[in-house]
């Protein structure tokens, strides 16, 4: 099979498929502050593979902008992951011999962060029991074996470099460089204003006007009027309407209730994980 995505861009292309919640603005800020890296331009993800697809590839492609110093194209994308869609676009759409990135994070945690994640945009109200209810996907991205193996109908396990959050938590380093291993991209420490602000969350005081807030951002980036959101976010209306960043969810920091229901139905993902990795996934033990 040809390798259809260099019809599309002059040289190699790298796609995290990974889900939200699982290290991934942190990794975007990363691999930003290294100049050698092509992402998308005004915009952290295009939305390409699960939302905009039937708006053709030359909607994809205008994201980004290569320049001569670039070594690698990349998206980070966190919707694509569990998207039944998503792989066979990938590969129409780019190939079978991309780099293909997988961070992921203990399901338990990674859906808590997601619950507060979707309220702090007023998508879901309530409990978290209310909120997965009204957005089943809090959970959904989480039955992480279930959509992996719709990834391996397309890419084989041994293509897919797997990253977790703790590791980013535990050793920051030794994370990067697993990171530039997969990508095969030299070895750059983080800078110090990189460094501590992993997965950060905040907390509305209006969702009324979260929801406003969001449905509004939306639509321009329907549109791709991508500089007036970047512009609000410089006056500081983000922070003015979403509130101010705060640690987000950590072990022991989960309600005791919550932790349970969650426990109830996502522990079993990770021996279901583990049996299709055929490893112990020692990051989460």
């Amino acid at each position: 099979m040809p390798n259809k995505y260099l019809r599309i861009f002059d040289r190699p292309f790298a796609f995290s498929m990974g889900p939200q919640r699982a290290g991934t603005s942190w990794l975007d800020r990363y691999l930003r502050t290294r100049g050698d890296i092509c992402l998308p331009s005004e915009v952290k993800e295009v939305f390409y593979f699960d939302r905009d697809y039937e708006r053709g590839i030359a909607h994809y492609t205008a994201h980004f902008r290569p320049r001569p110093e670039y070594r690698l194209i990349m998206e980070i994308s966190t919707t694509s992951f569990d998207h039944p869609d998503a792989p066979a676009r990938v590969n129409e759409t780019l190939g079978p011999d991309i780099k293909l990135l997988c961070p992921l994070r203990h399901p338990v945690l990674r859906s808590y962060s997601l619950y507060l994640h979707y309220k702090r945009y007023g998508l879901v109200s309530g409990t978290l029991e209310e909120a997965c209810a009204q957005n089943p996907q809090i959970l959904e991205s989480s039955y992480y074996a279930k959509n992996l193996r719709r990834w391996i109908e397309y890419y084989p396990l041994s293509k897919i470099h797997f990253i977790y959050q703790e590791q980013l938590e535990a050793d920051q380093d030794k994370y990067i460089h697993q990171v530039c291993a997969a990508l095969d991209i030299p070895y750059m420490p983080a800078p110090e204003d990189v460094k501590e602000r992993y997965n950060v969350t905040t907390y509305s005081n209006s969702g009324v006007v979260a929801t406003l807030a969001q449905h509004i951002a939306d639509w321009l980036r329907q549109r791709r009027i991508y500089f007036v959101i970047n512009f609000a976010k410089k006056l500081g209306l983000k922070e003015l309407i979403f509130g101010k960043e705060n640690p987000d969810a950590k072990r022991g920091g989960i309600p005791e209730a919550e932790h349970k229901w969650l426990t109830e139905r996502l522990l079993p993902e990770v021996k279901k994980l583990e049996e299709l990795l055929e490893r112990e996934i020692t990051e989460w033990k």
